[in-house]
C-alpha cells in the first residue's frame, strides 16, 4: 500500500493512523499478520451487515512516521477502514462513564449492535463505550462496533469467521523478533 498514516490512537493491541489524503479513512495496525487477518474478516462481514466501519483494502503494511527519528518506516499488518464517530460523553447520572451495564443512552445503543453481534454468531465480551461508535448509513447515523480484535470475541463462530490467531501473538517486526529471541 502506498498511503502515509499520521498516529492517531492506540487501543489496548493495536494503533491508528488517520491518512493523509484520504478524508474519512484510516489504518487500523495490529500486533501481527494473523490478529490483522482476522479482524478483516470480522469487520468485513459486519460491515456487510452495517454493524461496522467499512473496510477499503486487503491487509498490508504503510508507511509511519519513526518515533525515535524523522524518518519513514512500515507500520504493522493492518488495513484501511472508515472512520467512525467516537459514542459521545455520557452525562446520565447511572452511568459510569464507560456506559457498561448502567442503562444511559450509550449503554443501549452498545447492546443493540452486542444483541445484532449474537444473532451473527460473535459474541462480543469487551463491550465499552470506546469500542462503539456511529457511522452513517444512508443519511442515517447508526451504531457500530469498532473494536474487532480477537481478544474482544469469547465465542466465534469458526464456519462462518474462521479460526481465531494465535493469542499469544506478538509483533513479528525484525526487532522485536530480536528482542524475543536473542540467541538469533
Amino acid at each position: 500500500m502506498s498511503y502515509v498514516g499520521l498516529y492517531e490512537d492506540a487501543g489496548s493491541r493495536n494503533t491508528f493512523y488517520r491518512l493523509k489524503n484520504r478524508q474519512g479513512r484510516g489504518f487500523k495496525g495490529f500486533e501481527s499478520k494473523d490478529e490483522a487477518d482476522f479482524a478483516h474478516k470480522i469487520q468485513s462481514k459486519l460491515s456487510d451487515l452495517d454493524m461496522a466501519p467499512r473496510v477499503y483494502s486487503v491487509v498490508g503494511r504503510i508507511m509511519v512516521p519513526d518515533d525515535y527519528s524523522d524518518n519513514m518506516i512500515l507500520s504493522n499488518w493492518g488495513y484501511v477502514t472508515e472512520i467512525a464517530r467516537t459514542l459521545p460523553n455520557c452525562y446520565d447520572d447511572d452511568c459510569d462513564g464507560d456506559c457498561y451495564d448502567s442503562g444511559c443512552k450509550n449503554s443501549y445503543l452498545i447492546d443493540q449492535v452486542v444483541e445484532a453481534m449474537n444473532e451473527a454468531g460473535l459474541e462480543y465480551v469487551d463491550a465499552h463505550r470506546g469500542n462503539f461508535g456511529y457511522v452513517r448509513r444512508n443519511r442515517q447515523w447508526i451504531p457500530v462496533v469498532i473494536d474487532v480484535g480477537s481478544e474482544s470475541f469469547g465465542y466465534v463462530n469458526e464456519s462462518i469467521y474462521g479460526e481465531y490467531p494465535d493469542q499469544e501473538s506478538s509483533c513479528d517486526c525484525s526487532v522485536c523478533q530480536r528482542y524475543n529471541n536473542p540467541e538469533r
